[in-house]
């Protein structure tokens, strides 16, 4: 079967999951092979790479986004746009953090000190929110929000390489101290 006609590549990732799931439920004698595998991938981090997708993630949402959450919601009441724009790019966010605390938790402690460092980056670079995003909205949601990320791995027990990262961000030095 080509690429082009595999019912496997066409699936969405819950999908492919489902039947990975199947498939060592049936073939016992592959989860040693796929535990390696998933071990492999959590501990290959690149940090700019990380960082590059954080802040594509934050720079490539729409102000549009704003139409949907501000405003008066009904059950809710008032939303304002600045608060509408947190929780949109909280929401944008939030897979980089759930991220991290998995790796955390799986005890792959170099692994996570790059994802965060590459969330922190990523944050740095948005921290001038640009026009005609929803970080214009929200001009401190980087700076706070990095601050959370440091605090999260104090809390996690990531120790943060903090010289390295004065040098790399710079006019975050008393968020990093």
């Amino acid at each position: 079967m080509s690429d082009k006609s595999s019912a496997f590549n066409t699936l969405s990732a819950a999908g492919k999951a489902a039947v990975l799931d199947e498939l060592l439920a049936a073939r016992p004698d592959l989860r040693e092979p796929a535990e390696a595998y998933a071990v492999q991938v959590m501990t290959d981090t690149d940090r700019s790479a990380v960082a590059d997708d954080v802040e594509d993630a934050l720079q490539g949402l729409d102000i549009e986004e704003l139409n949907t959450w501000a405003g008066h919601r009904p059950g809710r009441g008032y939303v304002h746009p600045a608060e509408a724009a947190d929780e949109i790019l909280d929401e944008t966010l939030q897979p980089f953090l759930d991220d991290l605390q998995r790796r955390a938790d799986l005890g792959v402690g170099s692994a996570a000190v790059e994802l965060a460092v590459g969330i922190l980056l990523g944050l740095y670079n948005c921290r001038h929110g640009n026009s005609e995003t929803l970080l214009e909205y929200s001009p401190d949601y980087a700076a706070e929000r990095a601050s959370a990320v440091v605090s999260d791995c104090a809390k996690l027990g990531i120790e943060l390489p903090a010289a390295e990262l004065l040098d790399l961000m710079p006019e975050w030095s008393a968020l990093l101290h």
